[in-house]
């Protein structure tokens, strides 16, 4: 393995994102600075091997190293134009009754970053897919290599977006040969954003025993060291919809605008990430009414809200597939013939509820982190009867998330239950955990919990 590599990777994705952060001029505290950098820095290092292959470029170990270095050159600008002097944060340690659980998440991050670096990929979606183009690639220094001389008719995975295989080929390249560390780096990056993010609206211990829940969901867990597209999906939808919340409670229009790239990135990782994204317009629409914002800006901010997760859909299939697959593809062959039946949308829904949700594969694949939600938000419902704008607004995307899933696999076919559907209720795990922290009844006991502390100091 290249250490020297994997750390050169590291200061790229660092700085890629870094230079992002201070283009959209956010304000942000230093360690969720220093994770959202590592994050953006991954999906934006994907786009360097499309530019080469678009270029005609051969993809060695020389041009994509140029290539990168050019690539954060031009990201870096943002900082080296609004240079500031690097504010460090005041180190605070964890008290010692947070240590325990923030011991084991350690360990559990750590044994996920061991599995990603020891177990070669290994799925059945990547070996037919993103990880079969990426070790061609990377033999024929060309993405249009002789692997489609074979007949692929058996599968459909080549024809996904080219983000894994991209990474693959970078990783594959300058660190080792299995690739796929970057998947650690978005994982133990956005685990320790999402503490910080639980740790500022409750008590550490509260905080400390909800991201233990999220991260001991077992599909989801298993994703964070087995390649595929649903864990990054994840991720960047989530992060959208978390600064479209602080958006619609600041009305800083930054946070919009991250929020909008943001949500082109989770559609450029999976395309039909543009369906959630269309029904999310509802909210904004109900937030402009209640502003009584001006019409024409109202319009204007919509329809960029659309238009550039659209134009990352179009980037995907329009141009990085057709320039990338040398075999025919049409959309429209994937969609269901019969739209006129809406029965299958309502059984859809029917069975990720009955199937997916509350049921022993339920259990199963994402243990009792839906039961504990249900109540949880039955104990709110009762007992508190009241709920702040975020929670409404982690409801409101929850909803997005379930009706969205069932629309997608009335829609698309091929987005079949046991598989797409399944994995896709990954983006509604975080948003759950953001209703959490904002539960009055968890409020509550955390209040309670603060008093009966200083009443002990």
């Amino acid at each position: 393995m290249n250490f020297a590599g994997l750390l050169y990777l590291l200061i790229v994705h660092y700085l890629c994102g870094s230079g992002v952060l201070r283009l959209f001029k956010l304000q942000l505290n230093p360690v969720p600075a220093f994770c959202f950098s590592l994050m953006l820095g991954v999906p934006l290092l994907s786009f360097v091997p499309c530019i080469l292959q678009l270029l005609h470029i051969p993809i060695t170990r020389q041009s994509v190293f140029i290539a990168i270095d050019v690539f954060t050159a031009i990201f870096g600008l943002p900082l080296l134009i609004n240079f500031k002097c690097p504010r460090f944060p005041e180190i605070v340690f964890p008290k010692f009754y947070e240590w325990p659980i923030l011991i084991v998440c350690l360990f559990l991050l750590l044994v996920s970053v061991w599995r990603c670096f020891y177990l070669p990929p290994y799925s059945r979606d990547m070996l037919s897919g993103p990880e079969l183009l990426a070790e061609y690639a990377v033999r024929e220094k060309t993405m249009i290599s002789s692997v489609f001389t074979v007949d692929l008719s058996t599968s459909n995975n080549y024809f996904k977006s080219p983000f894994i295989t991209c990474l693959q080929i970078i990783y594959k390249l300058v660190v080792f040969p299995f690739g796929q560390l970057w998947l650690s780096i978005l994982s133990v990056s956005f685990t320790l954003w999402l503490f910080t993010v639980l740790r500022d609206r409750l008590h550490p211990v509260l905080a400390g025993l909800l991201l233990l829940l999220f991260l001991i969901i077992p599909e989801l867990y298993a994703y964070t060291y087995m390649v595929l597209y649903d864990y990054s999906n994840m991720v960047f939808f989530f992060c959208g919809y978390y600064f479209l919340t602080r958006y619609v409670e600041s009305n800083r229009f930054n946070d919009f605008a991250f929020s909008i790239f943001l949500f082109g990135l989770a559609t450029y990782i999976r395309t039909e990430t543009l369906v959630l994204i269309t029904i999310i317009m509802p909210l904004l629409v109900f937030y402009y009414y209640r502003k009584r914002l001006p019409f024409q800006k109202a319009i204007y901010n919509l329809g960029i809200f659309f238009i550039i997760p659209a134009a990352f859909w179009f980037l995907n299939i329009h141009i990085f597939i057709r320039q990338f697959i040398p075999i025919h593809f049409d959309v429209s062959q994937s969609l269901n013939p019969n739209l006129g039946n809406i029965s299958v949308f309502f059984q859809r829904l029917q069975e990720i509820s009955t199937r997916l949700i509350f049921s022993q594969t339920g259990i199963l694949d994402y243990g009792w982190y839906f039961f504990l939600f249900c109540a949880i938000l039955l104990m709110d419902i009762i007992w508190q009867r009241r709920f702040n704008r975020e929670s409404l607004i982690a409801l409101y995307g929850i909803a997005v998330v379930y009706f969205g899933l069932g629309f997608i696999g009335y829609l698309l076919p091929l987005a079949d239950l046991e598989n797409t559907t399944k994995r896709g209720l990954f983006k509604a795990l975080p948003l759950m955990l953001i209703y959490l922290s904002n539960s009055g009844f968890l409020l509550r006991f955390s209040d309670l919990i603060c008093k009966w502390e200083k009443l002990k100091q």
